[in-house]
Parts: C-alpha cells; sequence; structure tokens
C-alpha cells in the first residue's frame, strides 16, 4: 500500500512536466473515464454608469472556463456575441475558453437601470446598466420649446388613439410634456429635425449654448365626429414653462353614406360607413351617435322623424327592422325566409314604406349560380298584421323584368329603375311591372319630388328632374371635366326641401347640396379636408419655392390631367392647369425648376414648362417641338437642376433611357453598359431616381422586377436590388406580386423609397429592404426633412409616420 501511495506522488510531480504520464487505475489496467462538466465556473460583468438614455451598451468579455464539453448559452432582455461574432438572442450551445460579451439598450429614461441575464450551462451573472441623471439646471429662464412632427398642423384621422410625435428643446432638461394634459413619454436627447412646415408648430433655434433636444410621444384618444386642438405643454427643471408651446388641429368628422332630412327636428339623420346612425344637427351640423347597428344598405325616415327603417338578410332570414331615434331601441317588425338556391348571393337590400297604409316593400337584388345575370325579388310586407310575402320577381328572359337597382314610394306608387336604365312602375297589390319611361346616363339613384308629377335622378355625369305626366327629362346640374364637385359613386339621393337635393357620394365620401333650380353644387358634409376641386387620381407631387405648398400632378381619370396646388396648412386645393390631351395620356413626372420658378410637367408623350408666376403653359418637347429620338412613351424619371436635363424612362428601350433637355426640348438617347441585367440587358424601365452628389441614377425595371444603379461617368451598372418581402414573405418588387411603379431618393436619410403595392424603404448603409405603411394605398412617396413621408392614394393627400407606422389625411 506505501508502494502504490509513493507511485502516486511521483506522478502528481511528473503533471508539472511536458510528458503527461497516465498513473494508477484498476487491478487490469484499464483507464477511467474524464468526469463531464457543463457547468463553468462563476463569471461576472462590470456594471456600468451614466450612459446615455437609450443607447446600446455593451458588457466587458468574459471567459468560459471550468467545463470540458459544450454546454448550453441564453440570455434574457439582450444579446450576447461568442468570440465577436454577431450578436444574438437565441439559446445555443458554448465551448470552453470561449469569449462572451453581452449587450442591451440603455434605459430611455434618466437615473434608471436596465439589467441583462446571461446563463451559461446553469451559472448565470447580470450587465447593469444605469442612466446618467439628467443635467441640472443652467440658471436659464428662457422656457423650453416644443415641436410636432405628427400629425400636420391640420389634418383628418379616424377616432380612435393618434400617437403625436415630436421633439422638445431646452437649456434645464425636461421635467414635464403634455398633449391636451395627457403625459407624453420623452425619449433620450436627439438631434432636432427641422420642420417642414413653419406655420405648423413652434420652430426652434438650435445655436443656444448648452441646448438638449429630445424625443416624445403621446398617446391621445380621438373622439368620434369632433374637431380637437392638439396642445403641447412643456416645463424645465428650473420651472419655466410654455403652455401653449406648439399646436395642431386633427378632425374626425366623416360624411354619412346615406342621408335623410327630418324636418319636423329640423336635423339630417344618417348612415355612417362605421354603421353609426347618427343625428346632424342642421344648424351647427354637430353630430351625436344613436346606435350602431349592422350592415344596412337603405334605411327609410317616418314622416315624424321618430324612427327609422330598414332591412337585412342574416342566416337565411330576411327581417324588417325599426330603430326608435328617440331611445336608440331596436327590433325586428316581420321576418321571413325567402326560397333561395342555394349558393345564391345577395348584392343589395332595399326598402321603401307606404306610411299611409303601413305597407313596405323589400327589393333583394341577387347573384343566382350558373347564370351571368342579375335577378332580383320583391316582397310586401304587411307592418300591421307582421307579415310578409313574394310580390314580384325579375325574369332574365324579359327585359322589361330585369332586376330593380332602385324602389322607391312616390305618389301612391311604387317605382323602379332597372339595370338597362329602365323607369318602372309596380303595381303594389298584384307586383306587375309596367315601363314608363327609357333612361340615358346611366341613372344610379332615384328621389321623390316636391309634386306627384316629379323624380329626381342622379346618374354618372348629372342630375336631372323628370316629369311623369309629359315624360320630359331636364338636366338640372351637369358636370364637367373641371367640376369642383363631381360625382363618382352616389350612394343616395333625398329631397331635403323643393329648393334643395342632397346628393351622397361614398366614393369622394361627401354629401353635396343641390340648388333645383339653378343646378348650383356646395358641400354640406365630407370627410375630406381642404377646399376646392378633390383630388381624383393624384400620381406625382413636389415642393418648390415655398415649403406650405405642395404641388401635385392629377392623372384625371376620364377627365383631363390636372395641375394642383396645395396648401399643407389648410389642404386646400387650386386647379392650377388643365392639360387637355389625348384619351390615353397619363402623367410620367412633375419637377420643380430652380433656375426659371417652373414646373416640369411630364406625360406620356409630352414635357410641359408651367410658370408659377402666372401659370401660364408651354410645351417645351413633344412629337412636334425638340429634335432627336422619339419622345413617346414616356415613363417615370428625374431632373437634374444643375445640367437642366431630364431622365426620363423608356420600356421598350434596351440598356438606354432618354435624355431631354429642359432648354431645347432636344432629345437623345443615353447608351450605358447592360451587364447586370438578365444575359446583360436592362430594359422595360419605368422609373428612375437621380442622386446627384454622387452622380448616379437608379433604374427600376417592373418587367425584370429588378433595380440598379447606374454610375454616370463610367455608365457601368450594378443589380442593387431585386428582393424586398412583406410580412407575409411576398417579395413586393416582383411583378407577379405587384411590381415596382415608382422610385425616390431620399439624400436626407440615404435610402431609396420604392412604390409597390406597399412603401419599400432601402437603406443604403445597411442594406436592408424595410416595409413601411399600409397595402396596396399608395400612388407616391415624398420624403420629408422632418422623416415623415408626403403619400399620394386614391383622391387623397396623406401624411404618414414610418416610426409609428400612423397616417393622417391633408386634403382630400
Amino acid at each position: 500500500m506505501g508502494s502504490f501511495l509513493r507511485i502516486g506522488r511521483a506522478c502528481l510531480l511528473m503533471l508539472s512536466t511536458v510528458i503527461l504520464v497516465a498513473c494508477g487505475g484498476s487491478d487490469s489496467g484499464s483507464t477511467s473515464p474524464p468526469q463531464v462538466k457543463t457547468q463553468p465556473d462563476p463569471f461576472s460583468f462590470t456594471a456600468q454608469s451614466d450612459v446615455e438614455p437609450g443607447t446600446m451598451i455593451t458588457s466587458n468579455s468574459i471567459t468560459v472556463s471550468g467545463i470540458n464539453t459544450a454546454t448550453t448559452i441564453s440570455i434574457q432582455n439582450g444579446e450576447y456575441s461568442i468570440n465577436n461574432a454577431d450578436f444574438t438572442s437565441n439559446s445555443a450551445t458554448v465551448n470552453n475558453a470561449a469569449q462572451i460579451r453581452v449587450r442591451h439598450q440603455a434605459s430611455g429614461q434618466f437615473a434608471t437601470s436596465q439589467s441583462t441575464t446571461l446563463v451559461i450551462g446553469g451559472v448565470s451573472a447580470n450587465f447593469v446598466t444605469t442612466t446618467r441623471s439628467q443635467s441640472p439646471p443652467v440658471g436659464n429662464d428662457t422656457p423650453p420649446e416644443a415641436t410636432v412632427i405628427f400629425p400636420w398642423s391640420q389634418s383628418k384621422t379616424s377616432a380612435g388613439v393618434i400617437t403625436v410625435r415630436g421633439t422638445a428643446t431646452s437649456r434645464n432638461g425636461i421635467s414635464q410634456l403634455n398633449v391636451n394634459g395627457i403625459p407624453a413619454s420623452i425619449q433620450n436627447p436627439a438631434v432636432l429635425a427641422q420642420r417642414v412646415s413653419s406655420k405648423s408648430v413652434s420652430t426652434q433655434s438650435d445655436d443656444v449654448d448648452g441646448a438638449e433636444t429630445y424625443d416624445w410621444t403621446a398617446e391621445i384618444q380621438i373622439e368620434a365626429y369632433t374637431d380637437v386642438e392638439l396642445v403641447v405643454s412643456v416645463s424645465d427643471l428650473s420651472g419655466n414653462q410654455d403652455d401653449e408651446a406648439a399646436k395642431v388641429r386633427t378632425n374626425t368628422q366623416q360624411a354619412p353614406r346615406y342621408i335623410a332630412y327630418d324636418a319636423v327636428n329640423q336635423r339630417y339623420i344618417g348612415m355612417m360607413d362605421n354603421r353609426d346612425v347618427v343625428a346632424i344637427d342642421a344648424a351647427d351640423l354637430s353630430v351625436e351617435v344613436i346606435r350602431t347597428v349592422g350592415e344596412v344598405s337603405q334605411f327609410v325616415l317616418a314622416p315624424d322623424g321618430s324612427r327609422l327603417f330598414y332591412s337585412r338578410f342574416m342566416n337565411d332570414t330576411l327581417f324588417l327592422i325599426e330603430l326608435d331615434l328617440n331611445n336608440g331601441e331596436i327590433g325586428p317588425i316581420v321576418s321571413y325566409q325567402p326560397q333561395l338556391t342555394e349558393g345564391t348571393m345577395i348584392t343589395h337590400v332595399r326598402t321603401q314604406i307606404n306610411f299611409n297604409n303601413q305597407i313596405a316593400y323589400i327589393s333583394l337584388g341577387l347573384s343566382e349560380p350558373n347564370t351571368d345575370f342579375f335577378t332580383d325579388k320583391l316582397y310586401r310586407v304587411d307592418m300591421q298584421a307582421e307579415t310578409m310575402y313574394l310580390l314580384s320577381r325579375s325574369q332574365v328572359d324579359d327585359l322589361l323584368f330585369l332586376p330593380l337597382s332602385e324602389i322607391i314610394w312616390h305618389n301612391n306608387s311604387l317605382m323602379g329603375l332597372s339595370i338597362n336604365g329602365l323607369l318602372i312602375e309596380v303595381e303594389p297589390v298584384t307586383g306587375d311591372r309596367n315601363q314608363i319611361f327609357s333612361l340615358s346616363n346611366s341613372p344610379f339613384k332615384l328621389a321623390a319630388g316636391a309634386t306627384d308629377n316629379e323624380l329626381f335622378i342622379a346618374g354618372f355625369t348629372n342630375i336631372s328632374k323628370l316629369t311623369l305626366l309629359e315624360r320630359e327629362v331636364t338636366i338640372i346640374s351637369e358636370e364637367s371635366p373641371s367640376s369642383q364637385f363631381p360625382t363618382s359613386q352616389i350612394s343616395d339621393v333625398v329631397l331635403q326641401d323643393s329648393a334643395t337635393l342632397l346628393v351622397a357620394d361614398s366614393s369622394f365620401e361627401v354629401v353635396l347640396k343641390v340648388d333645383t333650380s339653378s343646378g348650383e353644387r356646395s358641400s354640406l358634409l365630407s370627410s375630406g379636408i381642404g377646399s376646392g376641386r378633390g383630388l381624383l387620381s393624384p400620381q406625382f407631387m413636389t415642393l418648390a419655392n415655398t415649403a406650405d405648398t405642395l404641388y401635385v400632378l392629377d392623372d384625371g381619370q376620364n377627365a383631363a390631367e390636372s395641375l394642383f396646388a396645395i396648401d399643407l396648412s389648410t389642404g386646400n386645393r387650386t386647379q392650377l392647369i388643365e392639360i387637355d390631351r389625348e384619351f390615353n395620356t397619363y402623367p410620367s413626372g412633375l419637377f420643380y425648376n430652380a433656375t426659371n420658378d417652373t414646373l416640369l410637367v411630364g406625360l406620356s408623350d409630352a414635357i410641359w414648362s408651367v410658370s408659377l408666376s402666372d401659370n401660364s403653359k408651354t410645351v417645351i418637347s413633344d412629337a412636334e417641338t425638340g429634335a432627336g429620338s422619339p419622345i413617346a412613351p414616356l415613363n417615370g424619371g428625374d431632373f437634374d437642376t444643375v445640367t437642366q436635363t431630364l431622365y426620363m424612362a423608356q420600356a421598350p428601350l434596351e440598356n438606354a433611357i432618354l435624355q431631354i433637355d429642359a432648354i431645347s426640348g432636344d432629345r437623345s438617347l443615353l447608351q450605358f453598359d447592360g451587364s447586370a441585367g438578365p444575359a446583360g440587358i436592362i430594359t422595360g424601365l419605368n422609373a428612375i431616381a437621380l442622386d446627384a452628389g454622387a452622380n448616379q441614377l437608379y433604374l427600376a425595371s417592373q418587367s425584370q422586377s429588378s433595380i440598379y444603379r447606374l454610375d454616370l461617368e463610367t455608365l457601368e451598372t450594378v443589380l442593387l436590388l431585386d428582393s424586398c418581402e412583406n410580412s407575409i414573405g411576398q417579395n413586393v418588387l416582383d411583378i407577379d406580386t405587384s411590381g415596382i411603379s415608382k422610385i425616390n431618393f431620399d439624400a436626407t436619410a440615404n435610402r431609396l423609397l420604392i412604390l409597390a403595392s406597399q412603401i419599400a424603404s432601402y437603406d443604403f448603409v445597411t442594406g436592408q429592404c424595410q416595409i413601411i405603411g399600409h397595402s396596396s394605398e399608395y400612388f407616391n412617396a415624398l420624403p420629408l426633412d422632418n422623416g415623415t413621408f408626403l403619400t399620394l392614394g386614391q383622391a387623397a393627400l396623406k401624411q404618414l409616420d414610418p416610426v409609428t407606422q400612423k397616417q393622417v389625411i391633408l386634403s382630400k
């Protein structure tokens, strides 16, 4: 035994030498396996204090020791890096001797700690940071100032919570900032973003020694159908304060889709898109919500204004429903289960009532399977006996019995419009249908007139009066391409009094008042904002000689292209010119030329110049003006104000774009190396963006689903981007998904904005592409110096905040 102990001591001495000798063991001479160790030695991170709020802080490095096999590693509230690899928050494994660092974002508040826990093989350690205390007052008695970045000075929004975002600047710190009395969340000091519109906020000078700027956000509840002023109050640590540091206005007023006039109570009764039934005071237009109901496509107001009736088809059952406007109580009067073919779709439910006899009529629009035709069934309801039965139905094989799109009760008669423009009278007892008159101009809606002999008809381009005995149709209000109050999708028409017809349009979201004698139109209720002729399909925009005026080129749809000036402080729209070109002409760009204070208006076959001093217009380049390469078809482009050169895309060209001299109108091809494209060809270009500082262009090819970079000195191209995925994994650049429509270079943020089905933002620093905003809504986007965007969509100009993903309407 003693001999064994001596051998063990010798063996221990030999461990310190270079040669390792195995000693001891069982009698058989075998070696025992080493014990597996997955639990490391204790480790710790050095706490850090006085760090800047909101900054990313990285810990000191620790070395994993005491394990002889891979073990687990995980983290809470932070990220870790192994051996200087990329930081991650995912669990993994780590080996002995590995170098580990952790990081987290420090608290956004002053004098506040943030902790991250790293766990290795069951052993944990915390990394703690503490932000610095707020700077002490410096004795300055100048109150702090505030700026609102979002929303704009005047805006329209929907009811609910709006995130107000801005900055505040102070030499003495910020002790409190409120919006309408609601405390804001104040983040770390940031560089002040210059506000584009100085009229919309209090401006802040950033050249005061020792001043710091703070980002802030506030969540404010906005009630429906209200006009709200958002007032920012701010105070510093010295007690200096400004109770009205910044002000903006937003409203949630909406126009009803369906409307009736209650002469007894001097009010309008409306049905909103959100299914609120509301009472609107005729004097001040204040709104009172009576009740929220289900989906309704028409309603009837009782003569005394106390009740409202409508019909709904639910769960294979047709209901006639009564709503008490005094107490909001609701209930069905009668229900009925129609016999419908399986798979039949309901296209509309219309209701009319003969209040003298308490008889209601319900028209059910049908799309039946295995037919390309729409039909209808008309039901008669005895409201006293609470019974309902089928009175009449349309037949596909008889033109006279084509389905009724509208019905009204007038002059003790039930009348209707068929979808082929026939005015039809329905016998109220037998259901027989008789043609009264054949109408033109695609009639949409009928309204009873002031006398038994009058009907009003609202159509696609005009509003007419029909005298029944004489069978005469007289246009009382006709639309032109420049009409200030056009209509598109008329949802309701009703006579307020003998002199006033109310016309609700669901597309423009407006209720118009039409003088039945002169035909003059005016706006009564609107979901829009700003005065002036409405936008239809705005495509391009630019800021020019004043930051408070935006110029917009509108496609006009069926009307002529129009150039608008929009006052960004009010949303008011002024039509500068109409461009009466061929029907198939479309806009291709809008650019400001600071050299002569003009706007360059791009069309598919021409470039126009519009003077901002007198709105005079001149053709610069078209098939007859300017020499050189063919001008059509022009797609998107950009303008270099220094060289007075327009760079315009032409989809058919291969490895070339069109250059247009803005002074002479002469045109030439700029050919380039297309090796970056498939098979060495870049074609299908439809948008161009200029980076003047780097002397390069970005070229978008819709057909190739790609964006290229062109060096204007070497004329070499590289593929910049061919994929940008949205939240459901779709590549929005892919033409099979949506494709690229426009691109804009944002020099301030060093990024490229891409208009596809959504707005995509490509960051040149990180090489990352991010989706911004809502799907399938935007025609164009213009970046502003304050980090938000102006966006164009159907009939509207909006402001989009990419930080909060919120948006408001500025002009509509």
